[in-house]
């Protein structure tokens, strides 16, 4: 209970002192096994899109040296971030309504009125810290040089943004003092029906035309870029580093697509065999992805050191150090990876296999993190209180209406916590009306008062 009231003493002060529903793409999913399941298990597999499918390179050095725009950016700009993070993801999916309408980029002023109805929600409800989908599958939700512009975002790849939506929505949430991060996925491409729709002139597409199956490879009918090269690494970083030093968000953020799910072991033969050096693929792929890591959080500490960024990886650990080759022994224990981890813990207390009940999964993840200067903040799976396929392996959340009532709780209480993020916005508010859901209504009257920081 320490934490808690002094997470509500310092929104208090801060609050003083200063006087955040479409459809989905049929292959992005991701199952069970990934989050919850064991490490070899194809049981019970779920759908999990919606829950969420060398050191550095070389410009990482020279961001680190700071540009002069880079020092421009440091001195005018105060990151919002907060002690205690109470915040909530908006994706792709569910914001297809938010920036478009009859297959176009909405109109400005309609777009600007829901952007308002979002933060005034936020706000209401004591959420401070919204994590914006800005990026889901190589695309842009902004005017981007480095990437195509997202079909979730306007018409097509080819098209023009008539006004830029992620400069609307970091101003918007910073006027109702909401912290605003960037949130990427890494290496997820496009559908194989929808990649030759790209223009030549973007990275992904030259791929494509050039070193498919090699820089980009197809696994069923998705694309995903290769995490080993160099090049693909730097692309990344590149991006976020324009998300970065355009808008004034308040960190980065991605989540928990790294290697794909249940990836093959030749699914990079070729950059093993002329990179791998003698390691192993395990730890040939661990260094892939730390690079980028690294790299990436370098970038951000050079544009802002102020500016926050952090990795939502999947809640089961065993996967994490299996096929996704998230290392996040590494990130929870040593300096320069990482400013918070935000394990996915999406299940109920009563989920069937013990070690992913919330609680036993948190407390694990609590004892990773070790490093002073990680936070650790907790992923909630309040899209399950909506989902009732989840009913036979997570009977929580049929048996009861106060499950989230009750994470909050004991996440208010759990000293290793840092805060909290509920997956998903719109599984409490129509993404249209900001009206609350009716289908888990008593599940969100009964957490709204802890919320809020009433009770």
């Amino acid at each position: 209970m320490a934490k808690r009231l002094l997470a509500l003493l310092t929104a208090v002060l801060m609050l003083a002192g200063l006087c955040a529903c479409g459809g989905f793409d049929k292959d992005d999913k991701k199952d069970e096994a990934a989050q919850a399941g064991n490490l070899s298990s194809t049981e019970d597999k779920e759908s999990s899109e919606e829950a969420k499918d060398s050191e550095a390179s070389s410009e990482n050095s020279e961001s680190a040296e700071s540009s002069e725009e880079d020092k421009d950016v440091e001195s005018g700009r105060k990151p919002l971030n907060y002690e205690y993070m109470k915040g909530t993801w908006l994706y792709q999916y569910n914001s297809t309504t938010l920036f478009r309408e009859n297959g176009e980029q909405r109109d400005e002023a309609q777009y600007r009125q829901l952007v308002e109805q979002i933060c005034v929600n936020l706000q209401r409800d004591g959420y401070n810290t919204l994590f914006l989908q800005v990026r889901g599958h190589g695309d842009s939700f902004y005017p981007s040089e480095l990437y195509p512009p997202s079909r979730y975002a306007v018409a097509d790849y080819d098209s023009e943004f008539v006004y830029d939506p992620l400069e609307i929505f970091v101003e918007t949430a910073h006027k109702y003092d909401i912290s605003i991060h960037a949130w990427i996925n890494p290496y997820r491409l496009l559908l194989a029906s929808q990649i030759g729709d790209v223009p030549d002139e973007y990275a992904i597409k030259q791929w494509y035309n050039e070193k498919e199956g090699d820089y980009i490879i197809r696994l069923e009918d998705r694309y995903y870029a290769n995490p080993a090269y160099e090049e693909v690494q730097q692309l990344v970083i590149n991006g976020a580093k324009e998300i970065c030093t355009n808008y004034e968000v308040d960190g980065l953020h991605i989540d928990d697509y790294f290697y794909p799910s249940h990836v093959p072991d030749d699914f990079d033969k070729f950059a093993f065999a002329a990179l791998g050096g003698g390691r192993t693929l395990k730890q040939f792929r661990y260094d892939s992805v730390n690079n980028l890591v690294k790299g990436l959080y370098e970038m951000v500490h050079s544009v802002h050191p102020d500016l926050m960024f952090g990795i939502s990886p999947a809640g089961n650990m065993d996967n994490n150090r299996g096929y996704l080759s998230a290392d996040i022994d590494t990130w929870c224990t040593t300096p320069g990876y990482i400013d918070y981890i935000a394990p996915q813990v999406y299940w109920s207390f009563d989920y069937y296999r013990d070690f992913a009940k919330f609680d036993i999964c948190s407390k694990a993840w609590g004892e990773l993190v070790t490093c002073e200067e990680v936070k650790l903040i907790l992923g909630i799976g309040l899209y399950r209180t909506v989902g009732v396929q989840y009913q036979q392996s997570d009977p929580g959340w049929f048996l009861y209406k106060d499950n989230i009532k009750r994470i909050l709780e004991w996440t208010y209480d759990f000293e290793a916590a840092d805060g909290f993020i509920m997956f998903d916005y719109c599984s409490m508010y129509d993404i249209y009306t900001g009206e609350y859901l009716t289908e888990n209504s008593e599940e969100l009257q009964n957490m709204l008062p802890l919320l809020k920081g009433e009770d």
